[in-house]
């Protein structure tokens, strides 16, 4: 038979830090990845604007045509919070970036928004729905 002991703490000092506010932690994460109080011409090169800055410009093979990224911008949500709960779907904005097409054969440059998707969106209390 097995004898369970008392745990018995040798220590002489007790936490050194407090521990810290991880939810509040995780938000400041997401927002600083988003930037989405930010003007598109103020945001850092930081979160998702430096992932497509790295990504662009795209570069056609015979390097002839080039995609350029401009800025992006988040739509309003679809559905309200209470809404993508009772329909059981994920709360998000839509995610549009802006690019330029360049041609080197052609002088007219075309701007349009491409739609990329929906992006979830963080919620209060740290959570996605």
């Amino acid at each position: 038979m097995l004898r369970m002991e008392r745990q018995r703490d040798f220590s002489k000092v007790a936490d050194a830090t407090a521990v810290p506010d991880l939810i509040e932690i995780q938000m400041v994460a997401f927002e600083r990845f988003l930037q989405r109080d930010v003007e598109p011409s103020k945001r850092k090169n930081e979160g998702l604007e430096a992932l497509l800055r790295e990504i662009f410009p795209i570069v056609s093979y015979d390097e002839q045509t080039s995609l350029e990224y401009i800025d992006y911008e988040l739509g309003e949500a679809r559905y309200t919070q209470q809404e993508c709960r009772d329909l059981k779907l994920s709360y998000g904005r839509p995610l549009r970036i802006r690019c330029r097409l360049v041609r080197k054969d052609k002088k007219d440059v075309v701007e349009e928004a491409i739609y990329l998707g929906e992006i979830p969106i963080m919620i209060g209390g740290g959570e996605f729905i």
